[in-house]
């Protein structure tokens, strides 16, 4: 079971979409703290689904299952994604010290906090990601009729793979940044709030 999971987790860690530019962007912004906070944010919406999926498919199948739920929830997660990206290109040219801000400072804590919403709320207001969750239920773990440890073993491989990767991509993105004169991080944090705005508009029109 946890060679599936991580396997999957693989899978799933070369997939390019919003959550990955939301860690990059993090990342370069404002250091490795910022985008592993993004992560964390993203690993605990995924544990929340966890969560639901272990404690009965059914309670996904139901929320999926109401009236407008795919219309409303894109609409929702494409506007959240329209806000993050506007955001990115607004904050770009702020030059932004780091490395002179202590630790414990409230300023900076608030700061590690908004990102780990963002990446909370990016991964949770999706309706692609409940989907996901469902057909993995679907695909795995019913017809395979696993039990709770059987479940455990999959997706702590699958969770656990998954962390390793966003941490390595937080940390890839902190690499870069020491290689980039301001002007190139003003570029790298344009283009990616230009991506996510991008994908905002996509994920609405698919939905629509």
């Amino acid at each position: 079971m946890i060679i599936q999971g991580i396997l999957l987790g693989i899978s799933l860690s070369f997939m390019i979409g919003p959550l990955f530019f939301s860690i990059v962007e993090a990342g370069i912004a404002q250091g490795f703290r910022a985008g592993i906070a993004v992560a964390l944010g993203i690993w605990l919406s995924d544990v929340l689904y966890v969560f639901l999926v272990m404690s009965g498919v059914d309670a996904l199948a139901r929320m999926t299952a109401l009236p407008g739920f795919k219309l409303w929830s894109g609409i929702a997660g494409g506007c959240l994604l329209i806000i993050f990206g506007i955001g990115s290109l607004l904050t770009a040219g702020r030059r932004r010290k780091l490395d002179v801000t202590p630790e414990g400072n409230g300023q900076r804590n608030r700061s590690l906090t908004s990102y780990c919403l963002r990446g909370f709320l990016l991964n949770t207001i999706n309706p692609f990601t409940v989907f996901f969750w469902l057909s993995i239920a679907g695909a795995l773990i019913i017809p395979n009729g696993w039990n709770t440890h059987e479940s455990i073993y999959f997706f702590g491989g699958m969770l656990g793979t998954l962390v390793v990767s966003d941490t390595l991509k937080a940390y890839g993105a902190r690499q870069i940044r020491r290689f980039l004169t301001p002007q190139h991080t003003l570029w790298v944090q344009r283009g990616i709030g230009v991506t996510l705005l991008v994908f905002g508009v996509v994920l609405m029109v698919r939905v629509v």
